[in-house]
């Protein structure tokens, strides 16, 4: 026997194959994904620009011309800050073009990017156990909505599917599979993670790695070209990283309550031990498989790539758990004692979806996005600022004025809520509350025009 049939062998004891006329049942369980996903998409299709998508997309990226397109391919995202790390030409291109309709099509393009990346993972999947459970769980996870109802998020969406292509691509066609791994590394950084952790679960051909490897080298001269750099960012706040760890791993198990913020600096600490136990729980019943392994070791590398960034501004987003949610779902494939066709499955995803159903109701504007501050993000000064700032634009000035007070309260307020709840006392002329904030607030920078 050669070394790859005993290679191959090896993987079929430790992984049990699927018999071989069950290729077409395979077909249709990867359908039934991209359906199950398209359906969670079609929820946030009414959607608006919300967030960072109005100053990155409909003032920004929208307004360029061809040479400003052109410009994204030679520069990071931005000037200064988290984004002057990043080198993202296509989702940028792709949020430029697509943002001048507005958000629907933007919203379109995520849910057949989510739709074909469910669909994808259980092809991937045909030899695990239960191939279509990996494919459900990513495409209906309540955390998958801010991929889906938030423009900005359309990199995560990019990365992903393209990693996944790539994986499956690459041994038959090698160049498509080297073109589709550079587009999503050139969309987000994480589609690498997405392609090296899948493939080595999955247990590719040998030939699959060269145009990864290749897409790889490729893709980092080209941001060694646009003089794009690393970031430091979030170094000062490391103390905080086993918090944000352990409940971005609770939050694949328990995504509730479903938050647009996640503060770190108030973390819950029955949500944070419960990730470092799953952490400990996945471990020791992924057993001596392979793909078991790989997709723990994805969860794990998806959050650590956006720690850096979580740290430095405190926030855990839903969009950083996208590729591990591929994970989560590759393990359960592997390891959930599950039938392929139990009606488990059905009451599950009808679950997931009612919930999406819902969920997807906040995105529609600001005030619904970052409402319920008091019951879903207790405690935190930055989810407060937001919702006190969605308060202000819209004009209601009384309610924005309390807001920042619990703001202000937090153990970190955000920096100018003092000013801006002066601003909105004085607005919905509750002139004594804006006395009384001025008076026990700070003194500097306060004018006459406060």
């Amino acid at each position: 026997m050669t070394s790859q049939g005993r290679s191959a062998a090896g993987w079929r004891s430790a992984v049990p194959e699927a018999d071989a006329d069950a290729e077409p049942t395979r077909s249709v369980d990867a359908w039934l994904a991209g359906l199950a996903a398209a359906v969670a998409g079609l929820f946030y299709l009414g959607g608006g620009f919300v967030w960072d998508d109005g100053p990155l997309i409909a003032e920004r990226l929208a307004r360029l011309d061809v040479s400003g397109i052109v410009g994204l391919w030679t520069g990071p995202v931005t000037e200064s800050g988290p984004g002057a790390a990043y080198y993202r030409p296509v989702a940028m291109t792709a949020l430029s073009v697509l943002g001048r309709l507005g958000p629907v099509p933007i919203h379109l393009l995520a849910l057949a990017l989510h739709a074909t990346s469910a669909y994808l993972l259980v092809r991937l999947c045909a030899g695990l156990r239960v191939p279509i459970l990996a494919g459900l769980i990513f495409a209906v996870h309540p955390l998958v909505g801010e991929v889906l109802g938030w423009s900005s998020a359309l990199p995560d969406a990019l990365a992903v599917c393209f990693g996944l292509l790539a994986v499956r691509v690459a041994a038959r066609w090698p160049g498509l599979g080297f073109l589709a791994l550079l587009l999503g590394l050139w969309s987000k950084e994480t589609a690498v993670l997405v392609a090296v952790f899948v493939a080595l679960g999955v247990g590719v051909d040998r030939r699959t790695w060269w145009p990864l490897f290749a897409a790889v080298v490729v893709g980092i001269g080209g941001r060694m070209l646009a003089g794009v750099g690393s970031s430091a960012t979030g170094l000062g706040n490391l103390a905080l990283a086993p918090d944000a760890m352990g409940w971005a791993m609770a939050g694949l198990v328990w995504p509730h309550p479903l938050h647009i913020v996640r503060d770190v600096l108030v973390a819950p600490s029955a949500l944070v031990l419960v990730g470092w136990v799953l952490v400990l729980a996945l471990a020791i019943l992924s057993g001596r498989r392979r793909a078991a392994w790989a997709s723990l070791m994805l969860m794990l590398a998806a959050h650590a790539a956006a720690m850096p960034v979580v740290l430095d501004g405190y926030l855990l987003g839903a969009r950083y758990s996208y590729p591990a949610i591929v994970g989560l779902g590759m393990w359960a494939a592997c390891v959930v004692p599950l039938a392929p066709r139990t009606w488990l499955l059905t009451v599950l995803s009808v679950v997931a979806l009612s919930i999406h159903a819902v969920d997807s109701q906040r995105w529609e504007s600001n005030l619904t996005l970052f409402d319920h501050v008091d019951t879903a993000a207790h405690g935190s000064g930055l989810a407060w600022h937001l919702y006190a700032v969605a308060n202000l634009e819209a004009a209601r000035f009384g309610e924005a004025g309390r807001a920042f007070d619990h703001a202000l309260a937090s153990e970190k307020p955000f920096p100018g809520d003092e000013t801006l709840r002066i601003i909105a006392w004085v607005s919905a002329r509750e002139y004594r509350r804006a006395f009384e904030a001025a008076e026990s607030g700070t003194k500097d920078d306060l004018t006459a025009l406060h």
